[in-house]
């Protein structure tokens, strides 16, 4: 909720929309084993400060996509995101996928600089990031071969 009430232009989805589930939807997401959630925690401080969501889907042509990717404003060019990225990254080429995609707005350079160093390139795909915005979201991609 934190990350949505911060930079709610990050997500697809709205805050009122994530505060309208139930808490079942959220333990099903926190336990759903295509889907694991990665978070970054500083430990004597901030608490939790990075997400991000290993999407396994064998039968897309990636076979995995990195969302929710999120850094608290405090922990930014930290690391942190780099990070998280790896981390979904190496699960991703563990579970055998040939590549990972992600969706990120085109407006968020920080961001699509980070995955540019990360080795992910823009595959020229674009997508409204919701219905309520004219936000574009930017598809990138990252072969793990």
């Amino acid at each position: 909720m934190r990350a949505l009430a911060t930079d709610p232009d990050a997500f697809g989805g709205t805050l009122a929309e994530a505060e309208a589930h139930p808490d079942e939807v959220w333990q099903a997401r926190a336990n759903d084993p295509t889907a694991p959630i990665l978070v970054a925690e500083a430990i004597h401080t901030d608490g939790l400060i990075g997400m991000a969501i290993l999407a396994l889907a064998p039968d897309e042509r990636a076979g995995a996509s990195l969302y929710s990717m999120w850094v608290a404003p405090q922990a930014r060019e930290q690391g942190v995101g780099a990070a998280l990225v790896d981390a979904v990254v190496d699960r991703a080429r563990a579970a055998g996928c040939p590549a990972i995609g992600l969706g990120v707005t085109t407006t968020n350079t920080a961001a699509i600089a980070l995955y540019v160093r990360k080795g992910f390139a823009d595959i020229g795909e674009r997508h409204p990031l919701r219905e309520d915005t004219d936000l574009v979201i930017q598809i990138m991609e990252k072969s793990l071969s």
